[in-house]
């Protein structure tokens, strides 16, 4: 075996595929992880869909099992949280005490954004973890009436899960429409018609202005001044990345730790991937934080890449997410931003859409409900950079 040494800082799903594409691309050092949390790595998505409505039992969403570690010759070090860095002496401070390296990665993640509120001590949660997950779905058996403040994605999937449990379901988002920041305003009325159709109670415009209850939340007032009954809150208001450990190494911290687009964070033996990593966009020229399962996975194969004597590009990414709500598949990648947005089939309130985003004569960007094998065309046709004109042959045949 190598004398090299490579550390991941974080046990989240960049950390994991981190040492799976490393070992892939022949790295015969060592390899150390080291996650905050007491259990095996674990899958998030399964965690507001199937933990919630009790198909996936939470201590089955984990990636792998300890003997799967082994096998990849991957020291895992679980309940080792980290808590500072000395790039001078290259030493990860943990908890347990220093853990040198070679090559630092850091995939800290993030953790949810605190809520604005005064709380009561029970019956408000977010959900992040597979713990928060476990505790959510214990309160969901009581079946309590469910306030969900956010419609972003985690938000609209604890709705979801709630409504197939039957119970009854308010959302409350702040911004006019919900994800409008991940697929733009033109199409809100494809999410907005599905809330409501599945009979969940959806204000949009609007915020919690305070929570009330003694002891339990009972319910919560909104900024316009109506209350609405509640025994259980869950906050989806959003993430902030896990830097905080970072303070004092003379890292760049800003809204994540700052990167270069070759994920580089100012050493040359220090990376970073996943929702901690914020990267400069040679597409833009803007830095950007992916928070996407996709990005994560595309950002841990271009560290272990680099780490391996690669030499890729700078990185890209196709900005690529799929959520399930209501029994509904959406995929979405690209720019939501685009000015030229036009439906390619279907209807915003049908079962299957799919729906272009253009700009500058090109297909930049594409949003699909149920319709996975066009995505993929319509996909393909954008990263070809197939052009308006010829969109509807590319993606529909």
């Amino acid at each position: 075996m190598g004398t090299r040494r490579v550390v991941v800082a974080g046990g989240g799903l960049a950390a994991v595929r981190v040492t799976e594409f490393l070992r892939r691309r022949g790295f015969d050092g060592s390899v150390v992880v080291l996650g905050d949390e007491p259990h095996l790595p674990y899958d998030r998505p399964p965690l507001s869909k199937e933990v919630l409505t009790g198909k996936v039992k939470p201590q089955d969403a984990t990636f792998k099992d300890e003997q799967a570690f082994a096998d990849l010759d991957v020291e895992l070090r679980t309940g080792c949280a980290v808590l500072g860095l000395d790039p001078g002496r290259r030493v990860v401070e943990t908890a347990a005490g220093p853990v040198p390296y070679d090559d630092l990665v850091v995939c800290t993640g993030a953790r949810p954004r605190p809520v604005p509120w005064d709380i009561p001590a029970e019956g408000v949660f977010a959900l992040r973890t597979v713990d928060d997950a476990a505790a959510i779905r214990a309160e969901l058996e009581r079946c309590p009436t469910v306030v969900v403040a956010g419609a972003g994605f985690v938000g609209a999937e604890v709705a979801s899960s709630a409504r197939a449990l039957g119970l009854d379901v308010t959302v409350v988002e702040v911004q006019p429409t919900p994800l409008v920041r991940a697929v733009g305003p033109r199409v809100d009325a494809a999410f907005v018609s599905m809330h409501r159709d599945n009979g969940t109670d959806l204000r949009c415009g609007v915020g919690i202005a305070e929570v009330l209850g003694r002891g339990r939340v009972e319910a919560v007032r909104l900024s316009d001044g109506s209350v609405l009954p509640c025994d259980l809150l869950v906050a989806g208001l959003g993430v902030v990345p896990n830097v905080e450990w970072l303070a004092g190494s003379g890292l760049r911290i800003d809204d994540g730790l700052v990167c270069d687009e070759q994920l580089c964070a100012g050493p040359s033996n220090i990376h970073a991937a996943g929702d901690v990593a914020r990267w400069t966009d040679t597409s833009t020229g803007r830095t950007a934080r992916g928070q996407q399962w996709m990005v994560a996975v595309e950002q841990a194969r271009h560290v272990a890449n680099r780490l391996t004597g690669g030499t890729p590009g700078p990185f890209t990414s196709g900005r690529y997410f799929w959520t399930h709500q209501y029994g509904h598949h959406f995929q979405f990648a690209g720019d939501p931003c685009a000015p030229d947005v036009r439906m390619l089939c279907g209807g915003l309130e049908a079962d299957e859409f799919v729906v272009g985003y253009g700009d500058g004569g090109r297909l930049v960007g594409v949003l699909a409900k149920n319709r996975s094998a066009a995505f993929v065309r319509a996909k393909t046709a954008m990263d070809r950079g197939v052009a308006w004109a010829d969109v509807h042959a590319a993606v529909l045949g």
